[in-house]
């Protein structure tokens, strides 16, 4: 959990992204991919949680996501803004509730905006489904009422450490495939804050947007695909 002082600007470039990459509205959504590729291999499921991967990028490899839990969002009513999705999951603050107490790693969720890239480059490339990740999340904070349920978008993974348990989940919206791309070759948060860096307008790249969700996996390097 950070503190709650997201600038203006954040909350409309995080609304931006969730409209861009969802399954209605603008002309430049984004369509649901073919069925999920074969490195999200569900096994066993456990108390609604699936057994499973996805991959992920760490420090320049592709790497694997080990799921076994549920996804964690919870926001309490002192918070004042009643969250209306189903999955108690929301964007435009990271709530006031963490799963367990401590430092917790940050999951870096990388978001195509206005494009589609290919879906070899999406690790979670359907639209409103990926292994133990919310379907919905509530942007009514900053689209107001009416959007408590936009699909999950389709999207990368990003971490810069090897750990197992909670994450805290940041998105980060790109802009334009060129960008895209240098994210793809480069693999790792290092390349990330590069293009931020080089990018402060965000006109192709946007900085990290908190969210209150919380995934839970183990990294496995060494068990990626390219």
């Amino acid at each position: 959990m950070r503190p709650n002082s997201l600038a203006r600007c954040t909350a409309v470039m995080l609304a931006t992204a969730v409209a861009a990459c969802s399954d209605h509205g603008s002309p430049t959504q984004l369509h649901p991919g073919p069925a999920a590729p074969s490195f999200e291999q569900t096994q066993n499921q456990v108390d609604g949680a699936d057994f499973g991967f996805t991959a992920g990028w760490l420090q320049g490899n592709t790497v694997q996501f080990f799921y076994h839990k549920p996804f964690f969002c919870r926001t309490p009513v002192e918070d004042r803004h009643p969250v209306g999705s189903a999955t108690d999951c929301e964007v435009g603050s990271d709530g006031t509730a963490d799963p367990r107490p401590g430092s917790i790693p940050t999951l870096f969720v990388m978001t195509p905006i206005g494009f589609r890239p290919a879906d070899a480059t999406l690790q979670c490339p359907m639209v409103g489904h990926c292994i133990n990740h919310p379907s919905t999340i509530d942007v009514s904070r900053v689209f107001g009422a009416g959007t408590e349920n936009a699909p999950l978008p389709a999207h990368s993974h990003i971490v810069d450490e090897v750990a197992g348990n909670w994450w805290e989940l940041d998105v980060v919206g790109v802009k334009d495939p060129a960008t895209w791309d240098q994210i793809v070759a480069g693999k790792s948060l290092a390349t990330v804050r590069a293009l931020q860096a080089g990018d402060p307008t965000g006109a192709k790249i946007t900085g990290d947007i908190p969210t209150n969700v919380y995934l839970f996996f183990d990294v496995r390097p060494g068990a990626g695909n390219p």
